[in-house]
């Protein structure tokens, strides 16, 4: 009985801290702007490539948020790029990665 119990009580006390953990967010008082030294944008390396454009990343090692140049990337099938952008949340803005999002296709009803 006392096993069972000291069981249950691990396992929730793991679901609840972990739910802890899961939503964890880095926020920041004011939304960092583009750095004001552009690089050149690298030269297209052919027809199937989508430019990501330069964005923010979160370098836990030195508890900042860091500016990535923009760079080429093959084209995924099916998907486009959705770029990141600054969030506002209660406690400051927060940076919501770019993503590849499946393309959405409009559908045409016929009567």
């Amino acid at each position: 009985m006392k096993r069972t119990l000291l069981i249950l009580v691990v396992g929730f006390s793991a679901i609840v801290l972990s739910q802890g953990i899961a939503k964890a967010q880095v926020t920041v008082e004011q939304k960092p702007t583009p750095p004001e030294v552009k690089l050149p944008t690298p030269e297209k390396p052919g027809p199937d490539y989508q430019l990501i454009p330069g964005h923010w990343i979160w370098h836990r090692p030195s508890k900042m948020y860091v500016w990535v140049s923009a760079r080429w990337v093959e084209k995924k099938e099916n998907r486009q790029w959705s770029p990141g952008h600054w969030q506002k949340q209660a406690r400051g803005w927060k940076w919501i990665p770019g993503k590849w999002e499946k393309i959405k296709r409009k559908r045409y009803f016929f009567k």
